[in-house]
């Protein structure tokens, strides 16, 4: 007999428009997603091939981890790769297990160098290896992708790339394009390169279009082109497309032969990055630290930087003994120490992250350093004023309340000594990143714990010794 089991909402395929507001975050459609996934109910989701790889990309930063490579599973060859490379690098390591490793290495196994290359960029070489290691321009690959993490070599892309000799007539070169439009996904510009493949000249969309099509690529190209080595630092690119005011970058190896180009996407990307690396590093945070970090691995990055501000903090603990005597007089002056160290660390950090800034950017003028630092200081002047004033006024409102010995004398204290502080830190803030990178270091890296060191051993310092000038002796004689 037959028996006929009733198929509940619960356990049907899951639609387009399902699909959808779940890559979009919807709560129920999500949980649905995730539940059939633990339930591994894969044959919820033959509609998943039809979504779009970007949405698909969405739907799986949804999902944890193990939801997620087990819904990338179920897609088939060509949409899985789709997906995968518009995940970021990082995210995508993460997502390719062991059993996709072997299945990405049989599919790449049919594509070509800079295809494979272009997937394989940026992942760790733990995973990306086994992954080449069967394809049989595997050589080829490996060379390039050489190039150092943060060269422009790394972040470049070898696909997008049209490039046509000068002797082609500009129908040709059209028909071409029209040839491999599938391979194109967008067309940023036609370079042209002589028979040694070194570049010597670029096209525009619009000289195709507007050009009359018998002419000769040579005839009409443009020769300002602008290229950056394989081997720069890819900050230097966003550097060079901000100035230059470049949608796009050719990249050229050591001989002046075109091998890819930087895009738009990717300028913004590694824009993006090194902002992200920056302010890690500001934050006495490993530029290299990612969310996705072990408890190990978090040991093991940031506690070199927590214990420089342990010795920081020791030091300056040391200098406040030192002051002892000055302490017993006049027990209040402890009081003032937070706010000293407080003032002293965001006016450098608050200096150090503006000029950090604009030496990242295309804004740094070095012409200007002189006036830049006269700037910072009278800033510094005027902002330190102004606390130093709003703290005495509150000195003096507090008298009125509670028992203050020479209020007066303490409010001026203080306010000299958040002037002083303010001015002291902000020229360290200015100082100390010029200097690293006059000595060829990031200027990020190790800034931010320097100020703070330096600024918590100088504030508590400069504190007590214009205590011991104005205050302490009043103390005494009165």
């Amino acid at each position: 007999m037959n028996v006929s089991v009733p198929v509940g909402p619960a356990t049907l395929p899951f639609g387009l428009e399902e699909l959808h507001l779940a890559s979009q975050g919807e709560k129920a459609p999500l949980a649905r997603v995730a539940e059939a996934l633990r339930n591994s109910e894969e044959h919820r989701f033959p509609a998943l091939g039809e979504l779009p790889p970007g949405q698909v990309a969405s739907l799986l930063l949804q999902l944890k981890p193990k939801a997620a490579r087990a819904l990338l599973g179920l897609l088939p060859d060509t949409p899985n790769l789709a997906v995968l490379s518009v995940l970021d690098p990082a995210i995508r390591a993460k997502l390719i297990a062991d059993a996709e490793q072997a299945r990405l290495a049989r599919v790449l196994a049919r594509f070509d160098v800079p295809f494979v290359a272009d997937m394989l960029a940026g992942l760790p070489a733990a995973v990306a290896e086994p992954i080449l290691a069967g394809h049989p321009q595997a050589g080829e690959i490996r060379a390039a992708l050489s190039h150092g993490r943060e060269s422009a070599g790394a972040a470049m892309l070898r696909r997008q790339l049209v490039a046509v000799p000068p002797d082609w007539s500009l129908r040709r070169v059209v028909e071409e394009i029209r040839a491999h439009s599938e391979d194109i996904e967008r067309l940023y510009a036609v370079y042209v390169v002589d028979a040694g493949q070194r570049l010597i000249g670029y096209l525009k969309l619009r000289d195709l279009l507007m050009l009359p099509p018998t002419a000769d690529v040579r005839e009409v190209m443009r020769t300002d082109v602008v290229a950056i080595a394989a081997t720069t630092d890819r900050e230097e690119a966003v550097r060079l497309a901000d100035r230059e005011r470049l949608p796009v970058i050719p990249v050229t190896d050591g001989a002046g032969r075109l091998v890819g180009l930087i895009s738009a996407e990717q300028i913004r990307s590694i824009g993006r990055d090194e902002l992200s690396e920056d302010l890690k590093a500001l934050s006495s945070v490993a530029p290299d630290s990612d969310p996705g970090d072990s408890p190990l691995t978090i040991l093991r990055r940031r506690f070199p930087w927590l214990v420089s501000a342990l010795i920081g903090a020791l030091g300056a603990g040391l200098i406040v003994g030192g002051f002892e005597s000055a302490l017993e007089e006049a027990v209040i002056l402890a009081s003032l120490i937070p706010m000293v160290m407080d003032m002293a660390g965001n006016a450098g950090i608050q200096s150090s992250t503006v000029t950090i800034e604009a030496m990242a950017s295309a804004s740094f003028w070095r012409g200007d350093i002189r006036d830049r630092f006269f700037r910072e200081f009278g800033g510094a002047v005027l902002n330190g004023a102004a606390v130093g004033l709003a703290t005495a006024l509150g000195i003096l409102g507090l008298s009125f309340m509670f028992e203050i010995e020479q209020p007066g004398w303490l409010a001026l204290t203080a306010a000299t000594t958040l002037i002083v502080i303010t001015v002291q830190a902000a020229v360290v803030g200015i100082l100390v990143p010029l200097g690293l990178s006059r000595l060829k270091f990031d200027p990020a890296v190790g800034t931010g714990v320097f100020i703070t060191t330096v600024n918590d051993f100088a504030g508590i310092t400069i504190l007590f010794l214009i205590a011991k000038l104005m205050y302490l002796p009043h103390l005494q004689g009165g």
